[in-house]
């Protein structure tokens, strides 16, 4: 989207005549968002929390300060970071879920985040009541929703709105942390998950073990087993890129 049509935008959503305020303001959206629509709307969807776009009941309409959104928004110079400090003010639990599920790809299970989320979040030694955890992973994930982090695709699948809100989730670890954190997820995946639920999530699965060439000595014979699988499994959907992949991964 070109800066006019960005305003176009803001007077439709705001109900203000165009004017220089309007012009400004979508000069400055347009800015920090590159003219990306989701990231126009996640853009206003965080100004309105930070009270710098605040609808006034006096006056009835919608008011702003450009001079002090430019200055308060400045160090955010997109929206990914803008999503981060969106992040940071989640508590604790919701951080590691999005933290969880932003190396599962694009979209994911229920099933394979009640797994995972306990052991993720440091809890080794808790036993949980299954039922006490799902109404914890189900309340994080309906808030997840309504903080535009995630959508339902289903009654147990969920993906992100966006990519670059999982973006925002993934950088939550550092970069000298990563690789650690997914070869630790990937192996309390295929060591909690069913049979047929690794199945399911297969590549899943195989992609957070292979993130890393530092693989202990006792899991490489079932790593190669699982790269064996997955190149079969890409071969079976003539996905014949992908099967080499797992090959070489596997070798």
């Amino acid at each position: 989207l070109d800066a006019s049509v960005c305003e176009d935008i803001l007077v439709h959503l705001l109900s203000v005549d165009p004017s220089p305020a309007s012009h400004r303001l979508a000069e400055i959206c347009h800015k920090r968002t590159a003219g990306n629509a989701f990231h126009l709307l996640s853009y206003l969807a965080m100004l309105q929390e930070e009270e710098l776009l605040e609808f006034n009941l006096g006056m009835f309409k919608w008011t702003w300060d450009c001079d002090r959104i430019e200055e308060e928004t400045a160090a955010s110079s997109n929206v990914v970071e803008l999503l981060l400090a969106k992040i940071a003010k989640q508590s604790q639990e919701m951080k590691y879920l999005l933290q969880l599920v932003s190396c599962l790809g694009t979209s994911f299970d229920k099933n394979v985040v009640l797994c995972a989320f306990p052991k993720m979040r440091g809890d080794n030694n808790i036993s949980y009541d299954p039922s006490e955890l799902e109404d914890e992973v189900d309340e994080l994930l309906s808030l997840a929703i309504r903080e535009s982090f995630l959508e339902a695709q289903s009654d147990s699948r969920y993906c992100w709105v966006h990519d670059s809100v999982q973006e925002a989730s993934l950088k939550q670890i550092s970069d000298s942390e990563i690789n650690t954190y997914k070869f630790k997820l990937g192996k309390v995946l295929f060591q909690s998950l069913t049979e047929a639920d690794v199945e399911n999530n297969l590549f899943d699965v195989v992609n957070l073990l292979t993130c890393t060439e530092e693989c202990p000595e006792e899991d490489r014979a079932t790593l190669l087993q699982l790269c064996l699988k997955a190149a079969k499994k890409s071969t079976e959907l003539t996905a014949f890129d992908s099967c080499v992949i797992y090959a070489e991964r596997g070798i």
